[in-house]
């Protein structure tokens, strides 16, 4: 197995640390001092808009407008709320979870 050398070098903006980076921006960005943070969670989970309907035996459900993932509500008022105030994204990632396994 081999690994991907970096191209290029930056020394840190506190001149602390060498750097390898695989292009000339990324040793750029280090040299300045802005670094890039990485993936950083959402500070409030957003919310998507739903739509609620029954089935014909009596189970209330949401689902995404954007992608048509179900969600099971426990009771009308669950899917009352839900369609009032959207569904967070967390609770959409977990459905479509739940569906692949």
């Amino acid at each position: 197995m081999t690994t991907i050398q970096p191209n290029f070098t930056a020394l840190s903006s506190d001149r602390s640390t060498i750097v390898g980076c695989h292009n000339l921006s990324s040793a750029r960005a280090y040299a300045s001092g802005r670094v890039p943070e990485g993936l950083r969670p959402f500070k409030k989970d957003p919310k998507l808009p739903v739509w609620a309907y029954r089935s014909p035996t009596g189970q209330y459900y949401v689902a995404t407008r954007c992608t048509g993932i179900r969600i099971d509500c426990h009771n009308q008022a669950t899917a009352r709320y839900y369609f009032k105030n959207g569904v967070s994204a967390s609770l959409v990632a977990s459905a479509l979870i739940s569906e692949v396994k």
